[in-house]
């Protein structure tokens, strides 16, 4: 079993890294590729669109392909897209090496999680589920601070050769250790009919406000610490390792707050984010308060992250592949709204010190959606008709 989770660790790492890493080095990609800071973000924000779209579409084409087949296909796919972006000559060829691998991102993190829970058996899915998601702190925690300094000492292809290579090793691992299992026998029709229930896209809604917030500081969080705090660039590789240090920490309280009561965690850890994106504002023109303020908003950004995808699967229960890619999509479209906002904050004249202010505004919007589902959860009858009330409740009431 452990030899099994590493492989999968390894690839979310790999796919975590491609996505976050050019957030550490948005400086070197517009300088050599002589475009605006806001364009060189653009890379961020196409990603997350392509995981929008890509992710549902994908997982529908795909819901009858066995997964130990669905995840090598994937994951053979991302390779090519990193080989691209590695030997970009241009914006356009690194943009269309980012497309290629944003379009399975949403479906390769979806069946992760749910083969991580097959495999651990009955009893032990939550653990192995929680074992997965290390793979996303480490990319916080190595993948961007590597990402950052290889392109300040050597290339920004750099990084992308290296995923792509790591990524090959764990399409091997996979082959090697993952068990093979039957073609699901579920379609999708199936799977898309909990998105009938109001609480499903309301969570789904939540979690693309929140997302928004947390990316629209993450993805200019590097030009915020070097423009308005006057950090050194020598630094900054370390700020972002203490911030991933942040999201595993982050991580670790969030799944244990949500385990003792998901709706009360969700609320008032996305009231926690607000503060901290508002504590960044206050001390962005402080080079070390700006970076302490950075690692407290990595702390409740990844204690948040838990909770959004602990209500989605609680709230859709017998369709968790689905249901996780439309969250993971839920997080993408929220990742494109905050890099474009985040961008015309810093064209603006307003500047990239309003920036922790624009992603204060966002996550307080997606606070308050929590807030209304909880609220109108309370006042719902006790008991719904039983095919709308998830597949685990009517289980347990068997």
């Amino acid at each position: 079993m452990p030899f099994r989770l590493a492989a999968l660790i390894l690839a979310i790492f790999c796919v975590g890294t491609a996505e976050l890493s050019p957030s550490g080095m948005l400086d070197d990609l517009s300088t050599d590729l002589s475009v605006s800071l806001a364009s060189a973000g653009l890379l961020v924000t196409a990603y997350a669109l392509t995981m929008v779209v890509g992710g549902p579409l994908v997982t529908a084409l795909t819901t009858r392909v066995p997964r130990k087949l669905l995840l090598v296909g994937l994951l053979t796919a991302f390779v090519l897209g990193n080989v691209v972006c590695a030997l970009a000559s241009g914006f356009g060829m690194l943009m269309a090496g980012r497309v290629l691998t944003a379009v399975v991102h949403g479906t390769f993190m979806a069946v992760c999680v749910v083969t991580a829970g097959d495999m651990a058996g009955e009893g032990k899915g939550g653990a192995a589920v929680a074992a997965t998601q290390l793979g996303i702190n480490l990319a916080t925690v190595l993948g961007v601070p590597m990402g950052s300094f290889l392109a300040q000492h050597y290339d920004w292809r750099a990084p992308f050769a290296l995923v792509a290579a790591l990524a090959a090793v764990a399409i091997v691992l996979i082959l090697a250790w993952v068990p093979g299992t039957p073609a699901p026998t579920v379609t999708a029709a199936h799977e898309a009919r909990v998105f009938r229930r109001p609480a499903v896209w309301g969570t789904v809604g939540a979690t693309v406000l929140c997302s928004g917030g947390m990316f629209t500081l993450i993805t200019y969080m590097v030009p915020l610490l070097t423009g308005v705090g006057h950090l050194s660039r020598h630094w900054v590789p370390a700020v972002l390792l203490a911030y991933g240090m942040g999201s595993i920490v982050g991580n670790l309280l969030g799944g244990r707050y949500a385990d003792r009561g998901v709706d009360r965690a969700v609320g008032r850890i996305s009231w926690i984010l607000v503060a901290a994106c508002l504590l960044c504002w206050l001390l962005a023109p402080h080079a070390a308060g700006g970076a302490l303020a950075l690692v407290l908003f990595s702390l409740a950004t990844f204690a948040l992250i838990p909770g959004l995808q602990t209500k989605v699967l609680a709230e859709a229960a017998d369709a968790p592949t689905l249901s996780l890619t439309a969250n993971m999509s839920a997080f993408g479209l929220g990742a494109a709204l905050g890099s474009w906002i985040g961008g015309l904050l810093t064209d603006s004249g307003l500047g990239t010190r309003a920036v922790p202010l624009g992603a204060a505004a966002l996550t307080a919007s997606g606070a308050l959606l929590v807030l209304a589902l909880r609220r109108a959860a309370r006042r719902a009858p006790a008991v719904l008709p039983a095919n709308d009330r998830p597949l685990a409740v009517r289980t347990a009431e068997k």
